[in-house]
């Protein structure tokens, strides 16, 4: 059936999508894949199953990727426009602390400084439990509610310097809207910020 279907596919090269021609029979007819694909060129492609595997791979992420990075940009976004809006409340909120301070010689740089370090610092506590509980929590979890579903094994890949570079962007998101909403301490002498 193989030794028709191939001298049929090597007279006209035409009519057929693809063949799953295995290791054994392509050296039993005695042809290599660049023979293949120098007659039927344009209709075949003959390649290794590990190359068929590594292009669908390739497709896959690339079509995976862009949609990802844009959701990775979106969340990035939305946490900084969280940050930047709770942080502004309590600035808001904490104004005559922080117009005693300023009024005591404390300068607006060292305030805007300490807030931005202070809400670092608690993100990384979110980051640290995050982490903890993504890496070992989570593929559990995952693993029953796909279980019920058929899928016996989840195949959960976890890359450490991907996770860590997310962590840092977290805390590069936190720094921009803390640094950003605290604008109004250096812009607002001391003695407005005690009224307010």
């Amino acid at each position: 059936m193989v030794n028709k279907a191939y001298s049929e596919q090597r007279k006209g090269c035409a009519g057929y999508a693809f063949y799953f021609i295995t290791e054994y029979i392509r050296t039993k007819l005695g042809v290599g894949y660049s023979e293949i694909n120098e007659k039927c060129e344009k209709s075949l492609l003959a390649a290794t199953m590990q190359t068929l595997l590594d292009n669908t791979f390739k497709q896959a992420v690339a079509s995976l990727l862009l949609p990802i990075s844009m959701m990775g940009l979106l969340f990035t976004g939305v946490t900084i426009i969280i940050i930047y809006s709770i942080s502004r409340m309590t600035i808001r909120k904490e104004s005559k602390t922080y117009g005693i301070y300023k009024s005591i010689g404390l300068s607006s740089q060292d305030l805007r400084l300490s807030i931005s370090i202070g809400l670092i610092v608690l993100s990384a506590v979110g980051v640290i439990i995050g982490i903890l509980l993504g890496v070992y929590l989570l593929p559990s979890l995952l693993g029953t509610i796909l279980s019920d579903y058929g899928i016996a094994e989840l195949p959960l890949i976890l890359h450490w310097g991907g996770i860590l570079s997310f962590a840092a962007v977290t805390f590069i998101a936190v720094g921009i809207g803390s640094w950003v909403s605290s604008r109004v301490i250096a812009a607002t002498s001391p003695r407005i910020l005690v009224i307010d």
